[in-house]
């Protein structure tokens, strides 16, 4: 499924005053989303496809020292599906036709939830919610720093 439409999904979920835990999965669905994309630009510009500036050459590949092509936690990001129905949305990603589009929007829906998600720690009920929304933000801030260089690779 195209990149854009798998925003959109998520831009739906969040306009329909999603519950506390349906923004924290949201905000760790967004994050693989990110990664995932940020992977299959890599490979097309691998494959030679884009053949612009900061294009991987033929026989290269994208290491973990490069910000741009790779997001690394320290622990284990927890699994969830918004959705709660089928595969998380960074599994049916297949293509990503306009970059630059797609990664305007996942910019946006990034800074819309992690606003979510600072609502929800600042009424947090109890320690652990607390707690999770803040991992679950670190993962958006981690997720916009790489949109960001992914659409300064993307732009030559």
């Amino acid at each position: 499924m195209d990149a854009a439409r798998l925003v959109a999904e998520a831009e739906r979920t969040m306009s329909r005053d999603p519950q506390p835990a349906d923004v924290i999965a949201e905000a760790w669905q967004a994050y693989e989303l990110t990664d995932a994309i940020g992977r299959l630009l890599a490979e097309t510009r691998e494959d030679g496809v884009d053949g612009g500036p900061g294009t991987v050459r033929p026989g290269e590949r994208a290491t973990t020292r490069d910000p741009g092509l790779t997001v690394s936690r320290a622990g284990p990001v927890p699994v969830v599906s918004a959705t709660r129905v089928g595969p998380p949305r960074a599994a049916r990603l297949s293509t990503v036709r306009e970059p630059d589009g797609t990664l305007r929007a996942l910019r946006t829906l990034l800074g819309g939830i992690g606003l979510a998600l600072v609502t929800l720690i600042s009424s947090a009920c109890d320690e652990e919610t607390y707690w999770e929304c803040v991992e679950a933000l670190d993962a958006v801030d981690e997720a916009k720093d790489r949109v960001h260089m992914l659409a300064h690779t993307n732009s030559g």
